[in-house]
């Protein structure tokens, strides 16, 4: 990592999107015609993606493209288009990742600064269903319940969520570390986005944190292609056509409609089991 990068780091569906935008917003002058034309994978590369995208797939075209400008003889599977992108992005960098701190490099967050996005787990759970129901390479086609058999049992990708989550938290007072809770930033976003704006040194007036809230907002963003990629996802098959869309619902609350009285039980034992670690961590279930 370089001195200048901006690492934003959470647990899979707990805000990232939203908050790459925002950052990157934010470091950029407000750069709203960059902003809506050039993909978010560029603006904010996925650090981790490499790990996550299954071998037999086909990457994104324009991806592979431009991995192929830079290595000609490259093979964007076994050298890694991901980190390539991460690599030849200009400072300052704005960087994506879904692992936590113990997975990276160590010099963290002594190195850059680290904003860590936390959403109450119910909620995370719904979003992750979803988002498993859309994306290919998952492979899962079950219903709630038998999503949160895996959930509970700390089978999802970068799980489990309570050791990712804590370890951010430990963190949270170092002066390089932002964490951020993704119910404040939907309850107050000016709020959140002047402690943002404090932490990267950023210097915007309120009149510009404005725009940025407007920019950023779940129906700006939705009805920005190059942040809700669905179709273009759908058309390189990366997602399942049908099965909603990349910026799906981002409201708190929404696990209301998924737990029933049948699954309750089962979360709460999970919720105990990591009782040590999430005692420790106040979470809103409800705004």
């Amino acid at each position: 990592f370089k001195s200048d990068d901006v690492v934003i780091m959470t647990f899979p569906k707990c805000g990232t999107t939203w908050m790459q935008e925002i950052i990157w917003t934010m470091r950029n002058k407000l750069d709203f015609d960059t902003a809506k034309k050039v993909a978010l994978k560029f603006k904010a590369p996925f650090l981790d993606m490499d790990s996550l995208h299954p071998p037999e797939e086909p990457h994104y075209p324009e991806l592979e493209a431009d991995f192929k400008k830079r290595h000609p003889q490259g093979d964007p599977i076994n050298d890694g288009l991901y980190i390539d992108i991460v690599d030849n992005t200009k400072s300052p960098r704005t960087i994506k990742t879904h692992m936590p701190f113990d997975l990276l490099n160590q010099s963290l967050p002594d190195t850059c600064k680290v904003v860590y996005v936390a959403r109450n787990p119910r909620d995370a759970c719904v979003s992750y269903y979803h988002h498993a129901r859309l994306i290919k390479s998952s492979g899962f086609t079950g219903d709630f319940n038998k999503y949160l058999e895996f959930w509970t049992k700390d089978l999802v990708v970068q799980g489990p969520f309570w050791q990712h989550v804590h370890q951010g938290w430990k963190k949270r007072d170092h002066p390089n570390v932002l964490f951020i809770f993704y119910e404040d930033l939907k309850q107050d976003v000016m709020s959140q986005l002047r402690r943002i704006n404090d932490f990267l040194g950023t210097n915007l007036t309120e009149e510009e944190l404005l725009k940025v809230s407007d920019h950023t907002s779940f129906n700006s963003m939705k009805k920005n292609t190059a942040i809700n990629h669905t179709a273009g996802a759908v058309a390189a098959g990366a997602f399942k056509k049908g099965e909603g869309e990349f910026v799906r619902k981002g409201t708190t609350g929404d696990w209301r409609n998924y737990f029933t009285s049948e699954l309750e039980p089962k979360f709460q034992a999970w919720m105990d089991k990591w009782d040590h670690m999430a005692k420790d961590v106040p979470f809103k279930y409800e705004l």
